[in-house]
């Protein structure tokens, strides 16, 4: 398992079913089973295959992991009467949303109202085929594995003002105008803050960043570098205190208030989506991945699937935090969230770019110990 990767899997039950089911039949129908570009096919119908079933289960459990713990804090029990602890709640709704019509506007851009859903919520799956989750299951090697996350992620904007702009309805419209200027005004420092980390590994692919922690995680001496990219990803996946153009109080429901039955699923599928993509983010880039500190006991992270076992921990850890937020903050105003994002985040983005190249320079810390020597 140590230099496999999960297309590597893939194509090995690929070659494995094929060849088994060729043996089965004569010539040519063995030779047309067992051709290197059928296997190649079905090993990326596998691929895609696991990919969405492991994101969507894990998507659907994020979400009934946000009701308890939002129960929680407003001192209530959450969803409860659906399946134990209420964990088949999720499936309910997605059976009451798939027998519920979807109504087009009749002045709306047809094209625009079923694509906008659809490519929001694709590019938000394509994300998972390049985030690494453990050393020896990943999607491979990727040189540029966050820069390609990060351009996938930003198309976000785009798909959510065209399905506001065809729907015909001025509400639509503004929350597809604020959710524009929303992200734009945190990619910028998003953006600086993943220089930060990168100035410190060196490397733009995920994996290689993972393998850099391994002496310290980058969140304590790359602190405000974590902060400044929590807050970007909150605005990016428009959650408490920054869900804006979405907010019900002044827009109804915001850029997507005339999409109902499955195109309103497909929206609210892919914000969590995007919230599991951000939680995953933080632990690659702050958490180390699927590494433990070394006074961890061996026996805690050398069974079998361990990294995989521990990075999910964390990876629900961070949601958990973005949950608690959720529960503590109250929505900005725009001009506030602008502000924010224009005249606070950035100079505390570059600020630690800063601090991420006095890191370089000096290399040890008291506290956390030394970087490991580049190359290594």
């Amino acid at each position: 398992m140590g230099g496999a990767t999960l297309f590597s899997v893939s194509d090995t039950l690929a070659s494995v079913l094929l060849n088994g089911l060729g043996s089965i039949f004569p010539q040519p129908i063995h030779g047309w089973l067992t051709n290197p570009d059928l296997i190649l096919g079905l090993a990326v119908l596998i691929f895609g295959a696991i990919l969405l079933a492991a994101s969507m289960i894990n998507t659907i459990v994020l979400i009934w992991w946000e009701r308890k713990l939002l129960g929680r804090f407003m001192d209530r029990r959450g969803a409860m009467h659906v399946g134990y602890a209420g964990l088949l709640q999720n499936f309910a709704d997605g059976l009451k949303l798939f027998r519920k019509n979807t109504f087009r506007p009749r002045e709306s851009d047809s094209l625009g109202f079923y694509a906008g859903p659809v490519a929001y919520m694709v590019t938000s799956l394509i994300i998972f085929g390049i985030l690494p989750i453990s050393s020896g299951w990943n999607s491979g090697a990727l040189p540029l594995s966050l820069l390609l996350a990060l351009a996938i992620f930003s198309f976000a904007p785009l798909f959510i003002f065209v399905s506001a702009w065809s729907s015909n309805n001025k509400y639509s419209l503004m929350g597809g105008m604020r959710s524009a200027a929303q992200m734009i005004a945190y990619e910028v420092p998003l953006l600086l803050a993943v220089v930060a980390v990168v100035v410190v590994s060196g490397s733009f692919d995920l994996a290689t960043i993972v393998q850099e922690q391994q002496n310290y995680w980058f969140w304590g001496p790359l602190f405000l570098a974590l902060v400044v990219f929590v807050a970007g990803m909150l605005a990016e996946m428009e959650r408490i205190p920054f869900d804006l153009p979405e907010a019900e109080a002044e827009l109804v429901e915001g850029w997507n208030t005339e999409y109902g039955g499955m195109l309103f699923a497909f929206f609210m599928l892919a914000d969590y989506l995007r919230a599991l993509v951000g939680s995953i983010l933080v632990v690659l880039l702050f958490l180390g991945g699927w590494t433990m500190p070394g006074w961890v006991p061996s026996a805690a992270t050398s069974f079998p699937l361990a990294g995989i076992v521990w990075f999910m921990v964390k990876t629900y850890a961070v949601f958990g935090l973005f949950v608690w937020i959720r529960a503590s903050l109250p929505r900005v105003r725009t001009d506030q969230l602008l502000r924010i994002g224009w005249n606070r985040m950035i100079p505390l983005s570059l600020a630690s770019v800063f601090l991420a190249a006095a890191l370089v320079l000096v290399r040890c810390l008291p506290v956390f110990g030394c970087l490991p020597s580049p190359g290594v």
